[in-house]
């Protein structure tokens, strides 16, 4: 599916009001779950000492940390203002742009490694977004990307989600314009990177959990991400109380929820 260009504009609009509402507690809260991934995603993009790195849809610059310790170069870009500024104030001297994935700052063929991490989905024109990265990698150069697995199979999000539409049922509001499918198995991103020209694509299940002692941090995040702030105090209670229930439903004998919440992982290279 291919959205118009309004439609794109429409997907650019949401996500930068989702993020920037995210941004303040992000690290505290969904980072816990989406920070699985970062030892991976640079083990499948080669970054270590003296890789140049691009970081695209960086947030609260969940991967640039790791990548310095391993001596990389790091330059981020985030199309949300909030989280370019979480970014920079987490690592300072660090190069974080506000930009569109579709359209980097960057010049052609400068940078070794590219990660996407939990990005490429959210964007309205992942086509154009996968050519921007070809542009911008040098010849041999490696991007890794990590989107989440089906809905079905993602536990932490089915509880905030199910807790929201158990209190609020939907609205009579138009939805935002959604994001086209990449696709619900490794092959189908594999055969992605395929098509956008890179080589050697490969693609695997990463299985996530995200660890939870009670619902505050899955409540809060889903209290960003939805946009609960306009509902009255008692539905958003009620959808906290729900979503501690469910939390301690699933808890084990040491009072902690671990929510499978799996991921899909890719990597290629340009030739």
């Amino acid at each position: 599916m291919t959205l118009t260009t309004d439609e794109i504009a429409e997907v650019t609009r949401h996500n930068v009001e989702v993020w920037d509402r995210c941004a303040p507690t992000y690290a505290d809260g969904f980072e816990a779950l989406t920070g699985g991934a970062i030892d991976v995603l640079l083990d499948l993009a080669g970054v270590g000492r003296g890789t140049a790195l691009l970081d695209i849809g960086t947030g609260p610059g969940t991967l640039i940390g790791p990548a310095l310790a391993r001596g990389a170069v790091v330059r981020a870009v985030d199309v949300a203002p909030r989280m370019v500024e979480e970014a920079r104030r987490r690592n300072p001297g660090v190069e974080v742009d506000l930009a569109d994935a579709a359209t980097l700052p960057v010049a052609d063929g400068t940078v070794d490694a590219v990660t996407l991490g939990f990005c490429l989905h959210h964007t309205g024109d992942p086509t154009t977004v996968l050519a921007e990265v070809h542009r911008v990698l040098r010849p041999g150069g490696r991007l890794s990307l990590a989107v989440w697995a089906p809905m079905e199979e993602l536990e932490a999000f089915g509880v905030g989600f199910g807790a929201v539409t158990s209190v609020l049922p939907p609205g009579d509001d138009k939805p935002p314009a959604q994001p086209p499918t990449l696709g619900d198995t490794p092959d189908a991103h594999a055969d992605l990177l395929a098509d956008a020209g890179f080589v050697q694509p490969m693609a695997r299940r990463l299985p996530l959990s995200w660890p939870l002692a009670d619902g505050a941090a899955l409540f809060d995040g889903f209290d960003r991400f939805i946009g609960l702030g306009g509902q009255p105090d008692d539905v958003r209670d009620r959808i906290r109380t729900r979503i501690d229930e469910l939390v301690r439903e699933r808890a084990g004998a040491d009072g902690v929820a671990r929510l499978a919440n799996p991921a899909i992982v890719a990597a290629a290279k340009r030739p």
